[in-house]
């Protein structure tokens, strides 16, 4: 693997901000359900501590992070990750904490936020609106 690009990923850490789910501790691994290998080894997910970040804007999205001192997310370290947020997604208010998380974990970790680029009134279906084409250039 020589990169990973990640169009509004699944998130934030540690929860389903949009879309309810029947498990009451989503992504109970930080950034997934399932196992994820941290280091130092974790066996279950009890073992990730976490604490709350308080909102830093308007929105009123606050999100977790691993208490310190954080576990680093070893397998995915040497692989740089791009995590592109358009404007009118629904993603907007929470991309940054999974960025931040990555970061946190050790992970070589970009957040472009379409509009920070000139590319404006996006959803979170970017690939499929007119303006689509100059989305891929930019990725």
């Amino acid at each position: 693997v020589v990169a990973i690009v990640s169009l509004e990923p699944s998130g934030p850490p540690f929860a389903n901000a949009i879309f309810p789910t029947s498990s009451s501790h989503p992504r109970q691994y930080g950034i997934t359900d399932i196992p994820i290998t941290y280091s130092p080894p974790i066996t279950s997910p009890d073992q990730l501590s976490k604490e709350l970040v308080p909102s830093e804007s308007d929105l009123g999205f606050s999100w977790f992070r691993q208490a310190s001192p954080p576990r680093q997310l070893i397998n995915l370290k040497r692989i740089p990750v791009l995590i592109v947020t358009s404007e009118a997604s629904y993603h907007a208010v929470y991309d940054h904490a999974t960025a931040a998380y990555l970061s946190q974990a050790g992970v070589q970790v970009k957040h472009v936020k379409l509009a920070d680029v000139g590319i404006h009134g996006n959803g979170h279906m970017m690939f499929l609106e007119k303006n689509s084409d100059r989305i891929a250039e930019e990725v």
